[in-house]
């Protein structure tokens, strides 16, 4: 790929940057109720398993735009080549903050995915939710790309600036709780608060609610008790590339004790009393 600098005489010359090396990883995002795949969130991982941050930390801004394109196009390449529609399933993709500025990216997706064969409405497209935009931009930005047909997601819920202004803007059809309201729930009484009443929230709105980083049991009991479907992390699958991920879903379920009956709790008083 092909950029334009001018050297110190003036003179405009083009030079090839050569980006570092780097493949497409999936990790599902998983539908507990159905024990089925909602879709597979695509990745870049370096050959050390150096994540995006890592990979484009020396880049300047004016060459981010062309590195997430290049990794969009690998990620609906591999959709492709594995016939990623065929199992039900579908394919989400980071839309890195220089990309969301642009109008045309929305087009973009759309002939990249014509180009590959695939549907418009089998991808979900993920804007981070911690870029700093203004309300009304930002939902001029998720009209944009929902028109074309795709599903569209806020990533890192609770990382960010908007916060629920986000939701009374753009009424997404996705919501991932960023990772730090997830990691030790079980025992954090506040981000329980906190993530039930949101779980409720997003139910009224029809919103679906996907939990990012779920890594133990406890986590995961916590989540599904608060009626949370959806979730992503360590503890179902780790990013894998090349192949469909196998998901491990976990057998123990949390019980849910049904309300005692007036005859119930007599007999269980004159039980105490004998």
């Amino acid at each position: 790929m092909f950029y334009s600098t001018q050297s110190k005489n003036g003179s405009i010359q083009r030079t090839r940057r050569r980006f570092p090396e780097f493949q497409i990883v999936l990790q599902p995002i998983v539908d507990l109720e159905t024990e089925t795949v909602y879709a597979y969130e695509a990745l870049c991982r370096g050959p050390h398993g150096e994540n995006y941050a890592a990979l484009t930390a020396d880049f300047e801004p004016w060459q981010i735009p062309a590195f997430d394109k290049l990794a969009m196009a690998m990620s609906l390449r591999l959709a492709a080549a594995i016939r990623l529609e065929s199992r039900g399933a579908k394919l989400a993709i980071n839309l890195g903050p220089l990309m969301e500025m642009k109008g045309k990216d929305a087009y973009y997706v759309v002939r990249l995915a014509k180009h590959y064969g695939l549907r418009t409405n089998s991808l979900v497209l993920e804007l981070s939710e911690g870029v700093r935009l203004d309300g009304t931009e930002l939902a001029r930005i998720v009209d944009l790309h929902r028109k074309s047909g795709v599903v569209i997601a806020i990533d890192d819920f609770g990382a960010g600036y908007a916060g629920l202004n986000v939701l009374a803007r753009c009424a997404p059809d996705v919501v991932k709780i960023d990772r730090e309201l997830i990691k030790g729930i079980e025992s954090d009484r506040a981000k329980k608060t906190i993530v039930e009443a949101f779980s409720k929230v997003c139910r009224k709105l029809r919103v679906k609610l996907v939990a990012e980083g779920v890594e133990t049991v406890e986590e995961y009991l916590t989540l599904r008790g608060f009626g949370i479907r959806f979730m992503q992390g360590f503890l179902f699958a780790r990013p894998v590339g090349c192949e469909i991920p196998q998901v491990r879903f976990p057998r123990k379920e949390p019980r849910h004790f049904a309300r005692i009956t007036r005859d119930e709790l007599e007999w269980f008083r004159n039980a105490i009393r004998q």
